[in-house]
């Protein structure tokens, strides 16, 4: 399909502004490896973002943009998701946000951190209080909570569904999307397809855990923003909040007609939310 002359002058203007925003992926060095990330937009503040255990950076896509045209912003693939290689010797996530950050050029920021991705950032915060601005954390896991006996029973079923190739199955799961959320759904299934070494990532057999963060959330002295999705699963829900409540000053919102995955249905909603935070 050819475009008109108007076309062809928005769709360059598009291209000339997102080249002003976006940097290519790059490499940060690694305890052992090497971790892919990049950064957009030149704002006074810094946001960075976390993504979950299934997904990588790629589920930020469409909150990227937004929170770009107001903050610099980093996201990154996690060790054996995305782009970034899976480790085979020990490292600590921890360790690897300090790297991504220090290759950015960031000394301190916003941490936004989906599910484990958030525990990330909690454990981030407490180690390096003096790197962090804020935290908004979205249906988040921390260490030290411990899943119900429900939790686990859904996690042994979408595992066998992962294992048996049947992704559609697997993300037909109630609390990861809304029930209307067909677009979104097959979304998450490309992304997987595509990146299937996010599913098989054998990174967690030498990752080195750090102290749990739930006896020391009342440690947390920043501003903190928790997040849970209307229709996520009540482990998330009651973890959420109790993260609300140990963490000094923290607030708590539930973002409706959404489920774990609340940036991929409600893309603007989250950027909006994040964005007054981060600038009241």
């Amino acid at each position: 399909m050819r475009l008109s002359t108007p076309a062809r002058a928005i769709a360059a203007g598009c291209l000339l502004f997102w080249a002003g925003l976006s940097q290519a992926q790059t490499f940060a060095e690694a305890e052992g490896g090497k971790v892919a990330y990049e950064t957009c937009g030149s704002g006074e503040k810094a946001i960075v973002l976390l993504h979950d255990g299934i997904l990588h950076s790629a589920a930020y896509d469409d909150v990227w943009p937004l929170l770009c045209q107001r903050f610099k912003v980093v996201r990154y693939d996690r060790r054996g998701y995305g782009a970034t290689p899976a480790a085979t010797t020990p490292f600590a996530s921890v360790d690897d946000l300090s790297a991504v950050m220090k290759a950015a050029g960031v000394e301190h920021a916003t941490l936004v951190g989906s599910s484990a991705g958030g525990g990330i950032a909690v454990d981030f915060a407490l180690a390096h209080p003096e790197a962090v601005d804020g935290l908004v954390l979205a249906g988040p896991w921390i260490s030290g909570f411990k899943p119900s006996a429900g939790f686990i029973a859904r996690g042994l079923k979408l595992a066998v569904l992962i294992k048996t190739g049947n992704l559609e199955g697997a993300v037909k799961d109630p609390y990861i999307l809304t029930k209307s959320a067909d677009a979104q759904r097959a979304r998450v299934v490309a992304l997987l397809k595509a990146n299937p070494q996010n599913l098989a990532n054998p990174s967690g057999k030498v990752e080195r855990a750090g102290p749990d963060a739930k006896d020391r959330l009342d440690q947390i002295r920043v501003p903190t923003l928790v997040l849970v999705g209307e229709v996520d699963i009540k482990d998330v829900f009651d973890q959420a909040h109790a993260v609300a409540a140990a963490v000094p000053g923290a607030k708590l919102e539930t973002v409706p007609a959404t489920g774990h995955f609340m940036y991929l249905e409600k893309p603007k909603d989250f950027a909006d939310r994040v964005t007054a935070f981060v600038s009241p």
